[in-house]
């Protein structure tokens, strides 16, 4: 399998501080993160990363489109049952729908799965607040409806929290259950 080749310029301390992570900077923390697929019904606020994964198409991960977040979780379980490591990319409303099969496929069949959650709606406004008072619901329950269902989950506002990734593969393994990443605002474009 092919190194992934997505070449991205070094950021200084300052730089990474001001601005989201672009695809880049996500495709080479999921190779890292031994990724081998990433599943996605795809959206808006990590369209930086969908374009990242397609200008590599043999990098080392592929993507897989699905109509629905009930495909995607079913499609993350089998792969992980199939031996391979996947990443689910979809937006807040999409975990909304997809709820059902999230709680099958990952609660209750213990199946570590993670989530890179976009935040689509937040205000400009709300960021660098916490997204609990944003003053749109679809952005405001997401953390709370992820607590409720004890499932971890870590926040990438900047491109210097792009570690969290990682601590999200590392708690769904170790607590074989669902994990995930909320990008707290759109992704920064290459």
């Amino acid at each position: 399998m092919k190194a992934n080749t997505v070449e991205t310029k070094s950021l200084n301390a300052a730089e990474s501080k001001s601005r989201p992570p672009n695809g880049a900077e996500m495709v080479r923390e999921l190779t890292r993160c031994g990724v081998n697929y990433v599943v996605t019904v795809p959206d808006w606020v990590q369209i930086p990363l969908h374009r990242a994964l397609e200008a590599e198409p043999d990098g080392g991960i592929r993507l897989l489109n699905c109509c629905t977040e009930d495909e995607a979780f079913t499609m993350a379980a089998g792969l992980h049952i199939g031996g391979k490591k996947s990443a689910i990319v979809i937006q807040n409303q999409g975990l909304y729908a997809g709820l059902n099969a999230l709680r099958g496929a990952g609660l209750d069949a213990a199946i570590p799965m993670v989530m890179l959650i976009g935040q689509f709606g937040r205000e400009v406004a709300n960021f660098e607040a916490s997204p609990r008072a944003s003053s749109r619901r679809v952005v405001n329950i997401l953390e709370p409806l992820l607590a409720m269902l004890d499932i971890p989950y870590w926040n990438i506002e900047r491109a210097d929290q792009i570690g969290n990734i990682a601590k999200a593969f590392d708690a769904a393994e170790q607590r074989q259950s669902p994990a995930a990443v909320i990008l707290d605002r759109n992704m920064a474009w290459d």
